[in-house]
């Protein structure tokens, strides 16, 4: 399918491509009639296809990391067999599965089955408390400093690991998020971190609790050493030290409703069901204030905490290749390495339009704009990959339309655990149980005044 899919892309980029050199060679770059609403909608869906290449990809991924685990897809949606076997000692991931839906049925008019009570008992969940406690990344974590955000074959590692660690699983001690299900941890990372863009490229860490988080920083680079005699002393050159305090923030998902018969339903996966609904919900604002955060009373975002490259763009709307390469060498090299673009959508329309001539005399050039036609590979921008972020402002006059640099410098800090509530009876009525869940995060760039990511101004 992925192959299929990148065959397709080849093919609208080629007539993106046809287009815009005619542009160019026949009408000496004017964009006339319907060329720029072809040029467009054929970019557009060469981007959409880029975006499903992407998400099949890590369905695969995830798929992958199922199987290694000795856990099929397909065996977690199954409906439950009428007779399960007889307990064995070990909690199953089914049992999880089925212990989380006991306690989401827990408030219903039904109320839950005694099988169903003691799967629940047995995983550690009293299916009659109306808050549960989703854990995500162990604390422990926080010793990696440059922990990246992860991908769903690191979610389904740390799952496993942590779950093979646990000895306490087949006891009626209650060991937290730990036995709750996989899909719905796993749904509610994985929805935070592909919606949106900054989880996908900053550096995410874990606490354990919700204190002020200080995170050291130094700027160290305008110090050198120094050439001695023979028998002379060294000399003490201090460094300077400062400090990123991350706090958290509280997040609420509001509420999600389903039915009963929704929950009741054993073919339907309501564990995945609950962790992507409340996981986007929550990633949808947290994303727009980890990208244009003002720092007071909320996290201070990318396009706030980023420098000025001092490089205004060629107009309201548009870009040139200079502009580009401009900004690109406005970042320190030290940074240029594991650097990137961000932009809105518009930003990106308008920078797949700039053709780089390669020669005098030259009237067609090349676009700035390098699709990827490879499985795996991004899409890049004058070498550089990039990340769309809606959450930034579309260019207009005196937007910040376009950041570069190294976006692993953006710090978000999450309390590690997720809070989920059941609503019984404010729904009873209409038959319906709503859930709603909390998450704490902060988010600023960690910068000792070195500018890791600048931006550029739109005229």
């Amino acid at each position: 399918m992925i192959h299929d899919l990148l065959t397709k892309k080849k093919a609208l980029v080629d007539e993106a491509r046809a287009i815009q050199t005619r542009v160019y060679t026949e009408q000496n770059g004017e964009w006339r009639g319907d060329d720029d609403a072809k040029f467009t909608a054929l970019t557009d869906q060469a981007e959409k296809i880029q975006q499903e290449v992407e998400k099949l990809a890590r369905l695969d991924a995830a798929e992958r990391s199922l199987e290694n685990s000795g856990e099929s897809a397909g065996r977690r949606s199954e409906p439950n067999r009428p007779h399960a076997p007889a307990y064995q000692g070990q909690v199953t991931e089914r049992d999880r599965a089925e212990a989380l839906r006991a306690w989401m049925l827990g408030g219903s008019i039904e109320g839950v089955s005694d099988a169903q009570r003691e799967t629940a008992r047995r995983c550690g969940i009293d299916v009659a408390s109306k808050k549960l406690t989703l854990s995500m990344f162990a604390p422990t974590q926080l010793r990696a400093s440059n922990l990246r955000s992860a991908s769903p074959d690191d979610i389904a590692q740390w799952q496993n690991e942590n779950r093979a660690a646990l000895t306490g699983a087949q006891s009626t001690t209650t060991t937290g998020g730990y036995v709750v299900a996989d899909e719905a941890m796993r749904a509610l990372e994985v929805s935070m971190l592909a919606f949106g863009g900054m989880r996908q490229v900053s550096t995410v860490i874990r606490t354990a609790t919700g204190g002020p988080l200080p995170i050291p920083t130094t700027n160290d680079t305008a110090q050198k050493g120094r050439l001695l005699s023979e028998n002379t002393a060294a000399t003490e050159t201090e460094m300077t030290f400062g400090q990123l305090v991350l706090d958290a923030y509280k997040y609420s998902s509001d509420y999600v409703l389903a039915s009963v018969e929704f929950l009741q339903d054993s073919s339907i996966n309501a564990a995945a069901f609950l962790g992507s609904a409340l996981g986007t919900r929550i990633a949808r604002l947290q994303n727009d204030h980890f990208t244009t955060g003002t720092g007071s009373s909320q996290p201070n975002g990318i396009v706030t905490a980023a420098g000025n490259s001092s490089v205004t763009f060629a107009g309201t709307a548009t870009v040139s290749y200079d502009n580009v390469v401009d900004l690109i060498h406005s970042v320190d090299p030290a940074y240029r390495n594991n650097a990137r673009f961000m932009f809105h959508d518009g930003a990106l329309k308008m920078l797949k339009k700039v053709k780089v001539m390669q020669y005098s005399g030259d009237t067609t050039g090349v676009p700035l704009w390098q699709p990827s036609l490879v499985a795996g590979q991004p899409d890049l921008i004058h070498g550089y990959p990039y990340i769309v972020n809606q959450s930034m402002t579309t260019p207009a006059t005196g937007v910040k339309s376009i950041l570069f640099g190294d976006f692993s410098k953006y710090i978000i800090r999450d309390v590690r655990d997720v809070v989920l509530m059941r609503l019984d009876e404010r729904f009873a009525e209409q038959h319906s149980v709503a859930f709603l869940a909390f998450a704490r995060s902060d988010g600023d760039l960690l910068d000792a005044g070195t500018d890791p990511v600048k931006y550029g101004t739109q005229a």
